[in-house]
């Protein structure tokens, strides 16, 4: 079949909301799900990726429209039907309560832009591009509206290079403002998702962030790697903060706006890649005395994020940022990765003492030696779109108002990298065939871009009846989610006036629910290794549990 996952369905079916009928529609979706020799075409870019998965006409009150995504009926992101709400009901088992207590605004979802993803897309067909735009960013597709980019070169660059390689060039007579190396793929790459995006009256924020500054600015000579400290001292500082105002204004004039950018990527660690560390005292005075002021005289629409570094330490650098009246008074938001795991209660610690902070998860992946033994480069791991759903959840109940996967497309090697720091992705090409393969991470994700827009106002949700796991028991690799985590869910009004619930299941086992909101509630029945989007009507009584 091409080497594609399994196929999109369409069911059309109207139920009740008793268990049985609610199985009958997914057995009759299922079935549309099947038709053989579809995929083979598309693969080739012959044809749309996410057939029936669309919001469509306004609901009628008291009905609940739902979609699914399970790893064995063969749906991903497929439209299953409506089910009816009724007065609220005794239930033995898991409920999901949604109140319309509303917490804080959703700036939406996305992917970083590369080199090593604009590489694998500038060698794909014509058609295969126009299919990756619209699947990615069209009002058809996940409807992305975040992203991110590397300020010079990153690991996943086939090469090391910056915009400003002259050794002691402290004025910046010799930087590359026409962004030459950027303008070979990346830009091009970027320009045309934004058109894709314009299309649908809406624009792309993107969030840059620099990896190394120029090897002569640092105290190791080099960009990969990093000495303690990066920087020289406080010319090459004062330095590197213009440069990282050039690039924006450079990238401007070239037709790509910058929403905020990050101070650091990744500050605490001394990567075999492009890296710069700094301890949080260092990224206060950085942040203070030079790349706030620049960016504020030059730039004032551009935000700026402090950390952008694991969630273990996030609520250290919070506080030794936003603590600070000099660097907080620069300071828009804070952003974070998940690479030590959960820690949502980081997340939520610096939600509830900065409440006015946007936090951001700004990247994610799994790289390739999680692969599990039967793992295919057509079919990807199940198990890594249930943990960026896990991820996403816990995230957005925690207070984040955003979340970017890290590469948006790369081939079957899983980069190009060049230091060998190889990935997974929610798209991946196999340049040697000419075909291009959609990994779960893909449909995960959906459930929450296509229905969570920007300006969203996140709900408060509550969960009982259900094992929840413990995060006092030994600490687990990151993105991982299994039965222990129970019945997860999570919600948003959205700008539209509708409701829209995610409710995810890692088990191995098919879960019943009640699903209440107000005086009203339904019963549901997720599937084994199965996410449900869900779209109603609020009840406006519905203000608290």
């Amino acid at each position: 079949n091409g080497g594609w996952t399994p196929k999109l369905g369409a069911g059309k079916c109207h139920v009740t909301c008793g268990r049985l009928a609610f199985l009958v529609m997914l057995a009759f979706s299922a079935v549309l799900c099947s038709r053989p020799g579809v995929w083979a075409q598309l693969s080739r870019g012959d044809g749309p990726w996410l057939r029936g998965a669309q919001p469509a006409e306004p609901l009628a009150l008291g009905r609940a429209r739902v979609w699914q995504t399970a790893k064995d009926s063969g749906e991903r992101l497929a439209a299953l039907g409506e089910l009816s709400f009724a007065t609220d009901f005794d239930f033995s088992g898991p409920v999901v309560d949604v109140s319309l207590v509303t917490r804080q605004t959703i700036e939406g979802f996305g992917g970083a832009f590369t080199q090593a993803s604009a590489d694998v897309f500038k060698n794909l067909t014509s058609a295969q591009q126009k299919m990756i735009l619209d699947e990615y960013f069209g009002e058809h597709g996940l409807g992305y509206t975040l992203g991110r980019v590397p300020i010079n070169s990153c690991d996943f660059s086939p090469n090391t290079y910056s915009f400003d390689d002259v050794s002691g060039d402290y004025d910046l007579k010799h930087f590359d403002d026409s962004i030459s190396q950027d303008r070979k793929a990346m830009v091009p790459f970027i320009t045309a998702a934004q058109e894709v995006i314009a299309g649908r009256g809406a624009k792309l924020q993107l969030l840059a962030t620099p990896w190394s500054p120029p090897a002569w600015l640092k105290t190791n000579g080099q960009m990969d790697h990093s000495g303690r400290p990066c920087l020289k001292g406080e010319r090459e500082r004062r330095t590197w903060a213009a440069f990282v105002s050039r690039w924006v204004k450079a990238y401007h004039q070239h037709g790509v706006p910058i929403w905020a950018v990050t101070v650091q990527n990744e500050p605490e660690a001394n990567s075999p890649w492009e890296a710069c560390l700094m301890t949080p005292q260092e990224e206060v005075e950085f942040l203070s005395k030079h790349l706030g002021p620049k960016l504020r005289e030059e730039h004032p629409e551009v935000k700026i994020f402090a950390y952008d570094h694991n969630k273990d330490h996030l609520k250290v650098w919070a506080d030794a940022i936003l603590s600070n009246p000099n660097a907080s008074k620069f300071t828009d938001g804070v952003a974070y990765h998940w690479y030590t795991g959960d820690h949502f209660d980081a997340v939520r610690a610096v939600k509830e003492a900065y409440p006015d902070t946007v936090l951001l998860a700004s990247e994610a992946t799994y790289e390739r030696y999680r692969w599990h033994p039967e793992t295919t480069l057509a079919m990807g791991d199940w198990s890594f779109g249930e943990g960026y759903a896990h991820d996403i959840m816990g995230d957005l109940d925690s207070g984040s108002a955003g979340w970017i996967d890290w590469n948006l497309l790369l081939d079957q090697t899983g980069g190009p990298n060049h230091v060998g720091n190889v990935c997974d992705a929610a798209v991946m090409a196999d340049l040697t065939k000419g075909e291009v393969y959609k990994h779960p991470q893909f449909y995960y994700i959906g459930h929450f871009s296509k229905f969570f827009a920007p300006q969203s106002k996140s709900l408060g949700v509550k969960v009982t009846g259900t094992p929840r796991y413990d995060p006092i028991s030994p600490v687990r690799g990151y993105g991982t989610c299994g039965g222990e985590d129970g019945l997860q869910a999570t919600a948003a009004l959205r700008p539209d006036g509708q409701v829209a619930v995610v409710v995810l299941n890692c088990d191995d086992s098919p879960v019943d629910f009640k699903l209440r909101h107000g005086d009203r509630a339904l019963k549901a029945h997720v599937p084994a290794r199965g996410i449900q989007s869900y779209l109603f009507e609020p009840d406006r009584g519905a203000r608290h549990f």
